[in-house]
């Protein structure tokens, strides 16, 4: 009998292909054919899956904030951080390029927000990942502050500030210009503005 194929592992092992080509030679050398090199499959077999390289890209990106979402819940349940400021600081230093594989999603993700500036489709894909992360992130701030309720308006600032600063220093630690521990120095400082004690 011919041999099952399990039909989202093929699209897995196409999308983690598409990675690391993206990540180590840019999008533009992300074609059909290199990524099926990449993955050890036939072009015929990326083609089922993908008619094109921009559906074959978009997906890549949906993949990948899928694995740094599994990747923030594992290890946030493995930590079981004490306090909300400790969840948050682990979280925001997910999203920085501290190892290889933080570097790697940061590379992709530098490649495809280049030609989402250029395509209307990974234009709105990366739209929609800054707005998710920071409803995501007033989702939490509202939870944490219930001893000391802030405002609306408080915690929707507070939550654009805290995806600006981690925007702003993902690319400074990727080329080197600042070292983790600057980095976190600057995460710290602006945790610190948000969870500083409430005044009696």
């Amino acid at each position: 009998m011919p041999k099952q194929v399990d039909h989202e592992e093929r699209r897995r092992t196409i999308a983690e292909a598409v990675v690391r080509v993206v990540s180590t030679r840019g999008a533009e050398a992300a074609s059909l054919r290199a990524v099926a090199a990449e993955a050890g499959v036939s072009m015929g077999a990326v083609q089922h899956y993908f008619t094109t390289r921009d559906q074959m890209l978009l997906f890549a990106l949906e993949y990948g904030n899928s694995v740094l979402s599994e990747r923030v819940g594992r290890l946030l349940a493995e930590r079981r951080p004490a306090t909300p400021r400790e969840n948050f600081r682990l979280l925001f230093t997910l999203l920085l390029p501290l190892d290889e594989e933080g570097r790697a999603g940061a590379r992709v993700w530098a490649a495809l927000i280049a030609r989402g500036c250029v395509d209307e489709p990974t234009s709105k894909l990366a739209a929609d990942a800054y707005t998710n992360l920071t409803a995501f992130v007033v989702r939490g701030l509202t939870d944490a502050m219930t001893d000391h309720p802030a405002s609306a308006t408080d915690v929707a600032r507070s939550a654009r500030h805290l995806v600006s600063v981690i925007e702003g220093l993902r690319w400074p630690v990727l080329f080197g210009v600042y070292s983790e521990r600057e980095a976190l120095d600057v995460l710290d400082a602006q945790l610190d503005q948000i969870f500083r004690p409430a005044r009696g």
